[in-house]
């Protein structure tokens, strides 16, 4: 089979989608004869061949304010090269422009007789994370309660519109069982749960490392806090700053020193280095590409927070929690399930200072904490090649086809998208 991502989410700072993707890519490259085709905005249109695995770029404009992402802006493109490509599987990841690409090739296909499955992955609550929560924080000023009633008014609507899509593919996928029942809201029903996956040789306790703390100025006896991600609204980073300078405030005498480093990228950036000029013990660190040192940072850490309220499933709390350490959260999304009280808390949402205490109370338990949590990922079975063979049968038995009889597919040389106009 041959089977393509489409999907606005991946960039170079991108975090768990691009996670996702890439496992898939890899898994398909070593344990099939499969091929995968990659479709997202770039600053160019141009092609990328490495062996069964193909990477298109459709020339996109960025999105304002969300550097460096990209926003499908000629659907037509997208439709071209999928026409070129023949993909049997096309699984969303952004519901905005790509799906009706997606959907107008799989009826030119069916009506020439060739199956073609659509899918969708539940990679945010879109609904509320774009629509909802964004036009509530905008209105706080009105009186009353409009601000709220405008924000639910935005999402209900939002779920709708975004209903439609999910009711037009033939799969629709979440990463938990609480997503599966957020999807409900949406009118949808029927939805495969697909965990995300963690590489727990990589993601281990062993990998802590005194000499990164010490090049970033920690001492041994200091609580370093770590959040790995998207520096921007959707993360509500500028909530967790604000919780580190409560905590600040709020230490006893003979607590320890704690340091918050935020590893990421994105438009809320400049501001917080702004805060951190200000603000003791705050760092910012640039967004990390190899996983390894990725893995030795998170290691290398003692609790790991996060003010995001919108997880599907957290891959990075996963993470986190498979090198052993707690983790400090809002109450909301995947939270809720990968946090309870024997290995970390949760606060509520939006609020900083419930979160400055929560800190403060599981730093002195960290370690009992962080070593449950590292139980909880090794019991849950979270792993790459579990999900994705799952996955690839799940698209076998939607195109009535046998796992065992999958084929690989004939090269389609001179079909290749070339990035040529159609």
């Amino acid at each position: 089979m041959r089977h393509c991502d489409l999907t606005l989410a991946y960039t170079e700072t991108s975090g768990g989608i691009r996670t996702y993707i890439d496992a898939k890519r890899r898994h398909i490259q070593q344990h099939t004869e499969d091929e995968h085709v990659l479709i997202v905005p770039g600053p160019q249109d141009r092609i990328q061949r490495e062996g069964r695995l193909t990477r298109i770029e459709i020339r996109s404009p960025l999105i304002p304010g969300c550097h460096p992402y990209r926003f499908f802006t000629r659907p037509h493109r997208v439709l071209q090269a999928l026409r070129q490509t023949a993909p049997d599987t096309v699984e969303l990841g952004s519901f905005f422009t790509c799906p009706w690409a997606a959907f107008r090739y799989r009826a030119a296909q069916r009506r020439a007789g060739r199956p073609v499955v659509v899918s969708a992955y539940f990679h945010t609550d879109i609904a509320n994370a774009y629509a909802g929560a964004p036009v509530a924080q905008a209105l706080t000023g009105l009186p009353g309660e409009w601000g709220g009633r405008m924000g639910r008014l935005a999402e209900a609507a939002a779920r709708r519109l975004f209903g439609g899509v999910f009711r037009r593919c033939d799969l629709t996928l979440a990463a938990t069982a609480q997503q599966a029942d957020r999807l409900r809201q949406y009118g949808i029903t029927g939805t495969h749960i697909l965990p995300l996956g963690v590489d727990t040789a990589r993601f281990h306790p062993g990998r802590r490392d005194p000499d990164w703390r010490a090049e970033l100025g920690v001492a041994a006896e200091d609580l370093l806090l770590l959040y790995c991600g998207r520096l921007d609204g959707e993360k509500d980073v500028l909530t967790l700053a604000l919780a580190f300078a409560l905590l600040q405030q709020r230490l006893p005498a003979d607590a320890p020193h704690f340091v918050l480093a935020l590893m990421g990228a994105g438009p809320h950036r400049p501001a917080l280095e702004a805060r951190a000029r200000e603000l003791p013990g705050l760092l910012l660190l640039d967004y990390e590409t190899d996983r390894s040192a990725y893995a030795r940072a998170l290691a290398s850490a003692d609790i790991y927070v996060t003010a995001g309220p919108h997880e599907t499933f957290g891959l990075s709390v996963v993470e986190a929690q498979a090198s052993g350490l707690p983790v400090v959260g809002v109450d909301a999304g995947a939270l809720r399930e990968h946090v309870r009280p024997d290995r970390g808390r949760l606060a509520p949402v939006g609020d900083a200072a419930a979160l400055a205490g929560q800190i403060l109370e599981v730093a002195g338990q960290h370690r009992e904490l962080g070593a449950a949590a590292r139980r909880y990922v090794l019991e849950a079975g979270y792993a790459w090649d579990q999900t994705l063979e799952r996955l690839l049968a799940l698209y076998a038995g939607a195109l009535d086809l046998r796992p065992a009889a999958r084929a690989r597919p004939e090269r389609r040389g001179e079909g290749a998208w070339d990035g040529a106009r159609p």
